[in-house]
């Protein structure tokens, strides 16, 4: 597929196009950092909560704020660099409240957890270990999107 078919694809379903981009991104990342642990495993619950559970969060925030990458009248690639970080940051934070309750309903019966608890301290953990790398990835994820929908020759 050409480049020029590419961009016109993106910029035809910009919500859906910013979905799948950093969700693909947030499901990648995390197969290379918990990969080496759950792969081995073979466990259902494990795939869902690190690599299924960051790559939903990552999609919703991408069609809720990834639209504007992809229109070149309304961005720069420096803005989309800052707007890629930013939909990043917003994964983090939907991440942590989804992962306590993907978790805590399938816990079992005689372990009961607090929701609410667990998500903070996931939100706090997340925050100083890995929002950083998360900020530099969806930069890198909406200044791509953007170079990509921006593309004329």
């Amino acid at each position: 597929m050409a480049m020029r078919q590419v961009a016109t694809l993106l910029k035809r379903r910009p919500h859906e196009s910013a979905a799948i981009g950093f969700g693909m991104a947030a499901a990648a990342y995390c197969a290379l950092l918990w990969g080496p642990r759950i792969f081995p495993a073979r466990d259902a619950l494990l795939f869902a909560l690190f690599l299924s559970v960051p790559g939903i969060s990552a999609a919703v925030a991408g069609w809720i704020l990834g639209a504007p990458l992809l229109d070149k009248n309304r961005c720069t690639s420096v803005r989309a660099a800052l707007r890629g970080a930013a939909i990043g940051s917003v994964a983090l934070l939907l991440l942590a409240p989804l992962f306590a309750i993907v978790y805590v309903w399938t816990e079992p019966a005689t372990e009961h957890a607090n929701i609410l608890g667990l998500a903070v301290v996931l939100l706090i953990g997340g925050a100083f270990s890995v929002w950083w790398q998360v900020a530099l990835i969806g930069a890198a994820v909406g200044w791509g999107m953007y170079r990509l929908a921006s593309y004329d020759a």
